[in-house]
């Protein structure tokens, strides 16, 4: 099984007249396949497996390299897709054909929980609970739709 799974199921919903948004999870989905997506006119959206076909050399980090806990890089791949490298309690890769680098609206605020003292990242990401249990924070809107879709 391929992406051609993605195009196919993509191709099957009732596009005609109505413009809508797929959100993905990231087993198929890959830069090339958001490509031909956007050239349909289907908008995108969704995780993406750092090692993916395509996913920025730039933006693929070395293990051994410590970055800060909610560091958020992207570029626009083909001049069409935003792809994204979020640091959180991992890293996390997106892919988006409806969001653009910098925008506000491209986030939500939202409350979470402050990771427990045994999380890898627990010192930076507590840091930013400043002592609460619970602190709104700016989430992606990419990666809050793929987790709760």
């Amino acid at each position: 099984m391929t992406s051609s799974v993605g195009v196919h199921l993509a191709k099957t919903l009732p596009f005609s007249t109505d413009h809508n948004n797929i959100y993905m999870d990231n087993y198929f989905f890959n830069i090339p396949l958001f490509t031909y997506l956007r050239q349909l006119q289907i908008s995108a959206c969704g995780t993406v497996r750092l090692n993916s076909a395509g996913f920025p050399k730039r933006l693929k980090v070395p293990k051994a390299k410590k970055l800060a806990w909610d560091t958020l890089s992207g570029i626009i791949v083909n001049n069409q897709v935003l792809a994204a490298f979020w640091i959180i309690n991992a890293p996390v890769g997106m892919l988006s054909t409806i969001h653009k680098p910098h925008m506000d609206d491209n986030f939500i605020e939202h409350i979470r929980r402050c990771p427990r003292n045994a999380s890898t990242n627990a010192t930076n990401a507590r840091a930013v609970c400043n002592g609460n249990h619970t602190a709104p924070l700016k989430i992606p809107k990419s990666s809050m739709t793929a987790t709760t879709t």
